[in-house]
């Protein structure tokens, strides 16, 4: 069993949920969005954005190692998100993680997804980068979110060329990765909904 009661002053809903109860991840071919979170180590970040990942219809979400989605804090902050959507978590020091992060990107590229990194406009300095409004949404996606603190691991950023960002303002070095998933994540939404009224018109 996995508790989030620990606060002194909890929401006044409390259920107790079976882990085994948790979706699986299993790839399907019907999945064409899938979130991938490289080493995200802050429970708040994590839950967060399994909150947002439901919200955007993200089909799976892969953990590359980071904080464990049954800590108290993460379920607390993903409002039940973690129960409905399915997620693998890779374990292991950080060597094995992010061999076996890029083995199942890998796996993702031979099943037709486009593998998406995402960094500042300084992060890769030796690539080019687009707003992420220009990317191709309507493509199965793998969209890759690094670590608070040195962002995505080089040999992944090296293993797949398509790389978006988010412009903003030079007074702020980077923005949160919570922050960072909600217009990214629910670009594709946003696209999907635009054409379905145009073609409503």
């Amino acid at each position: 069993m996995a508790t989030s009661i620990t606060t002194k002053t909890p929401d006044g809903v409390a259920a107790l949920i079976r882990i085994s109860s948790i979706p699986k991840f299993i790839y399907e071919k019907k999945d064409d969005f899938i979130l991938v979170l490289d080493r995200v180590q802050d429970p708040g970040n994590l839950g967060n954005l399994f909150r947002t990942a439901l919200a955007a219809g993200v089909n799976k979400i892969l953990l590359g190692g980071g904080a464990n989605p049954l800590n108290q804090k993460v379920l607390r902050s993903s409002c039940g998100s973690i129960f409905h959507l399915p997620y693998k978590r890779l374990i292991g020091d950080e060597d094995k993680v992010i061999h076996d992060l890029l083995s199942c990107l890998e796996d993702l590229d031979r099943n037709g997804f486009q593998i998406v990194s995402t960094g500042g406009k300084d992060k890769f300095p030796k690539r080019t980068s687009k707003p992420y409004w220009e990317l191709n949404w309507s493509k199965p996606t793998a969209l890759i979110l690094g670590n608070e603190g040195s962002g995505i691991h080089h040999k992944i950023v090296d293993a797949f060329n398509e790389t978006i960002t988010i412009p903003h303002s030079e007074l702020v070095e980077s923005l949160n990765v919570a922050s960072v998933a909600v217009p990214l994540l629910l670009e594709r939404k946003r696209i999907a909904l635009t054409s379905i009224s145009k073609k409503k018109k």
